[in-house]
């Protein structure tokens, strides 16, 4: 019995757990709402950071866009949140104000390895709330212009070199699209896809805003947002250029070749890497106004708000890690927020990102109000209703501002 005693004690330490190292790692959790093809190359990163930190372990989780935020702000109510989580720009304020995210003001600067003058400053700004800054910005999900590089060479929208020319202003932009545009072969010049994306992007142009400078009041009803928005309804209705919004997938038709140009974001990018017979190419949006202006958000990178010290140092790194590398994020379709990592060769190689990136310098978000999906609801409705002409842009954006400014008194 006594030769077995040493034997039977070794095995119930190793049964028991005693005889094992404890993990001193830092454990991070990571959400976002990458469940698309940039969830793949999300996932990449964090298993690369792994590796290169064996002293924090990175979790990531990820979540449908449609569910994400009202998890996130259950978990953030029941202190339950994750250390790290991604916030798309129009979520922030609504985060920030119920104190879910660590400002990062002490992180920032060249100890932190983080600077401001290396983004551009209306894109920085996006995560700055009452002068402190909630977050990082990873990207750019700025809008451009996808066309078809067969329908513009049957249409003759070519160089002396045979290249396509895609419209650089209103007046070239009606051109190509009535040129490409034959409802017999079913091809239509130009089909709007995100209401939003794309109608305040000419809103913009026109020189409108969705509310007053004190913020005060929703001019969604302004003279310059119904000249926008009648502009756009005359494409389809007047000019006859634009694809009807009834029965018509305006994604799908582009892919299929049916649809010669689509305003979309960046992040469509990886959905047309996958089409190989499409000739497609991409170009800034055409300023159909009398200024350029285009639609924009971010993927911001937040803390939460009580983290431990052990924890904010081994987040701020991987947040560090994230931003440093976000070349490798924009390579799965996305275009760094870092302009010093924009103006690298790498960058420039990518052809449709540098191309779209030319419009960062002129990229608005909608406005940051904690009723942002309120305010997204009313606008979508209003621009669909006059789209499909069951009301004048007038009476659908007079409905819109109304119920709007009702939720900013409640």
């Amino acid at each position: 019995m006594a030769r077995r005693l040493p034997l039977a004690l070794l095995i119930a330490l190793l049964m028991c757990g005693c005889g094992r190292k404890p993990d001193s790692r830092t454990e991070l959790r990571f959400w976002n709402g990458f469940t698309g093809p940039d969830g793949v190359t999300m996932l990449r990163l964090v298993q690369r950071f792994n590796r290169e930190n064996p002293d924090v372990r990175v979790l990531m989780q990820r979540m449908d866009w449609a569910t994400y935020y009202n998890k996130l702000y259950v978990a953030g109510i029941g202190h339950r949140a994750p250390e790290v989580f991604v916030l798309q720009t129009h979520a922030v304020p609504r985060f920030a104000r119920a104190r879910f995210i660590r400002t990062v003001d002490d992180l920032i600067g060249p100890r932190g390895g983080l600077l401001p003058s290396q983004f551009d400053p209306n894109i920085w700004q996006t995560d700055t709330i009452d002068n402190r800054q909630y977050g990082i910005p990873l990207d750019i999900w700025v809008m451009g212009m996808y066309y078809n590089r067969r329908l513009f060479r049957s249409a003759d929208l070519i160089d002396a070199s045979g290249r396509p020319v895609p419209p650089a202003n209103r007046g070239r932009f009606v051109d190509a699209a009535r040129r490409m545009t034959d409802r017999k072969a079913g091809t239509w010049g130009f089909a709007f896809t995100n209401f939003e994306s794309n109608v305040y992007s000419v809103m913009l142009q026109f020189g409108g805003s969705l509310f007053s400078p004190d913020g005060t009041r929703c001019t969604l009803n302004s003279p310059e947002n119904v000249a926008a928005l009648q502009l756009c309804v005359d494409l389809i209705w007047k000019e006859r250029v634009a694809a009807p919004p009834e029965n018509f997938d305006s994604w799908i038709g582009f892919r299929q070749g049916r649809v010669g140009m689509v305003w979309e974001g960046i992040y469509m990018l990886a959905d047309l890497e996958s089409s190989s017979d499409l000739e497609y190419a991409g170009a800034p949006t055409p300023t159909l106004g009398s200024r350029p202006a285009v639609w924009s958000g971010s993927h911001n990178l937040c803390l939460r708000a009580d983290l431990s010290p052990r924890q904010v140092q081994a987040a701020w790194r991987f947040i560090r890690f994230l931003s440093d590398n976000s070349l490798d994020w924009a390579a799965g379709g996305q275009i760094p927020a870092r302009r010093d990592l924009r103006a690298l060769p790498r960058f420039k190689s990518m052809t449709v990102q540098a191309e779209f990136a030319r419009q960062v310098p002129y990229a608005v978000p909608m406005p940051r109000v904690p009723f942002a999906f309120e305010l997204q609801s009313e606008f979508d409705l209003a621009v669909e209703r006059a789209l499909r002409r069951t009301v004048t842009p007038q009476q659908a954006l007079d409905a819109a501002t109304r119920n709007v400014d009702r939720v900013m008194k409640q």
